[in-house]
C-alpha cells in the first residue's frame, strides 16, 4: 500500500487516545506477510541494537499516522512498545527503518 496524504505524527505515549477498528489494513496474505517480517525485523533491531524504526498505521478516522519508537515485542495480535504500549499489528501500514 503506497502512502499518499497528510502523515500526522504522533508519539507513543498518546496512541492510548487513539482508536482502531477490527478491520486489516490489507486484503492480500501477502502484504500481510511482508508487514509481519518488517515488524520482526523492526523487533529485532529494537531487541539488539535498540534502533527505532517508524511505524505508519490507520487509526479509525482512517487518517494515517506515523511513530517513531523501539519495537520491543511482537504478539499474534499487537507490537509492543516501550513501556508496555501496544499497536494493532491489522493496522500498520508499513514500518522503515
Amino acid at each position: 500500500m503506497e502512502i499518499t496524504g497528510k502523515i500526522h505524527p504522533t508519539k507513543k505515549e498518546f496512541l492510548y487516545t487513539l482508536r482502531f477498528p477490527d478491520e486489516d489494513v490489507f486484503k492480500s496474505q501477502q502484504e500481510k506477510d511482508l508487514r509481519l517480517h518488517s515488524i520482526n525485523r523492526a523487533m529485532r533491531l529494537g531487541n539488539v541494537v535498540k534502533n527505532k524504526v517508524r511505524i505508519y498505521f490507520k487509526d479509525s478516522l482512517d487518517r494515517v499516522i506515523f511513530v517513531y519508537t523501539t519495537v520491543w515485542g511482537v504478539t499474534k495480535n499487537d507490537v509492543i512498545l516501550k513501556k508496555g504500549v501496544t499497536l494493532p499489528i491489522k493496522r500498520i501500514i508499513q514500518v522503515d527503518g
